[in-house]
């Protein structure tokens, strides 16, 4: 008797515990209407209004997590303001590729899951802002509501890797490719793509880059592609099957021939800008590259680059882009991301970005006021960081998105796999 008694309440137990975990569940899921809100219903909306919705929230921002100086600005400094000013809470969301926070939005769009999600805001551009534009997964259109765009050059906000955003991200934050070395033991660097090929062949072992489709690898085989399809005067902005056919496959020839010359004789590649990074600190390489102008000056001030880097770009240009803020379409908390994000696009915030990470200024100097511009103009920039001026004048756009997919998929089947 004793031993059924024990039985039924240890049913009981089980069954009032998944009840409450199944309750907790559907209380969790529930959306809370304060903060959600219609595209139609935030056009109509006042500002403050949308501000007042936002307060006392949790805003979950999905981000790439592989610059950690920049996870630590964002979870420290930027949160504490933010949750200063607006009453809002900054919540992190590592991610190891982009690509994975889209891959689950597009599994919950078509699971049904159209409110109560898990992510309110993405840090994104490129092929994946594509594919998710391309999936409906996104909320929108908002960029143009916000307070904070008036500060952005039109062209900022219309074309991400030539796919038109038509309100559905924001932009961000600038980017533009660099190469660099150690003087001391580079002189003279290579200055262009038919330089570095001759400079590579008589130093084997000395260079190598990262594997796509990591997005610094990957922007480093474009450039052989824009070069082999006649430079940047060629038109990159829709893609082009001809054009991408006679570029890919001299690219992809001269890259294979490269690969004997390369680190490790080309048999492996570093997996990401940390590998890289390591070699180049250790010497095991010559250059080291990165989508952002200042990295070299940052690792300088970490002591993990010798003091002696500096950075390059070639004469032929180098890729920048914009990267964008975008809103999941069943975002949980759509007022509060609506705020983070203007907070993140502001002059103020932007500027103290810049003095910390030394990122590229990504506002137009014209729409600000002129002490904003003033602040802009003498940002201070490291010892191993262009200036503005030099990065402008060797400014390429980026490609449309197809020559960048494209371009990958052959790398990895005629270069990697050879």
């Amino acid at each position: 008797m004793r031993q059924r008694c024990n039985q039924l309440t240890i049913l009981l137990r089980m069954v009032t515990v998944g009840t409450m975990v199944l309750l907790a569940g559907c209380i969790a899921r529930q959306p809370n209407s304060r903060l959600v809100l219609t595209p139609s219903e935030f056009a109509a909306a006042d500002w403050q209004e949308v501000v007042r919705r936002s307060r006392d929230s949790l805003v979950n921002f999905a981000m790439w997590s592989g610059d950690e100086e920049r996870n630590r600005y964002l979870r420290g400094k930027v949160a504490d303001e933010l949750k200063r000013r607006h009453d809002i809470r900054l919540r992190i969301t590592p991610l190891s590729d982009t690509a994975d926070a889209v891959n689950k939005l597009l599994t919950e769009r078509s699971g049904g899951k159209v409110d109560g999600g898990s992510i309110d805001m993405v840090w994104i551009n490129g092929e994946n802002f594509r594919t998710a534009k391309q999936g409906g997964v996104f909320w929108g259109p908002f960029a143009e509501r916000l307070p904070s765009i008036a500060f952005f050059a039109t062209q900022a906000r219309l074309q991400d890797f030539g796919t038109p955003t038509d309100g559905y991200e924001a932009p961000w934050s600038r980017a533009q490719f660099v190469m660099a070395y150690d003087s001391a033991r580079v002189s003279d660097p290579p200055r262009s793509i038919e330089a570095l090929c001759v400079w590579i062949k008589s130093h084997p072992g000395r260079f190598t880059y990262i594997a796509p489709p990591d997005f610094t690898g990957s922007v480093f085989v474009r450039h052989l592609l824009i070069h082999f399809g006649g430079g940047a005067k060629a038109c990159w902005s829709v893609f082009n099957r001809e054009l991408y056919e006679q570029a890919s496959a001299a690219a992809i020839e001269r890259l294979n021939d490269l690969k004997p010359f390369l680190w490790r004789r080309g048999e492996t590649y570093p997996a990401t800008l940390s590998d890289q990074n390591r070699l180049f600190s250790n010497s095991e390489i010559d250059f080291a590259m990165s989508y952002s102008p200042s990295f070299a000056s940052e690792h300088i001030a970490r002591g993990e680059f010798p003091p002696t880097t500096r950075t390059f770009v070639f004469d032929e240009g180098t890729i920048g882009n914009y990267s964008f803020l975008a809103i999941p379409f069943n975002a949980s908390n759509i007022a509060g991301a609506l705020v983070a994000i203007n907070f993140l696009m502001s002059p103020e915030q932007q500027l103290d970005r810049v003095r910390t990470l030394g990122d590229v200024f990504p506002l137009e100097l014209s729409l600000l006021t002129p002490e904003e511009r003033r602040q802009a103009q003498v940002l201070p920039i490291g010892a191993a960081t262009l200036s503005a001026d030099v990065l402008a004048a060797h400014l390429m756009p980026e490609p449309d998105a197809e020559y960048l997919l494209r371009l990958e998929r052959e790398w990895l089947k005629k270069v990697l796999r050879q």
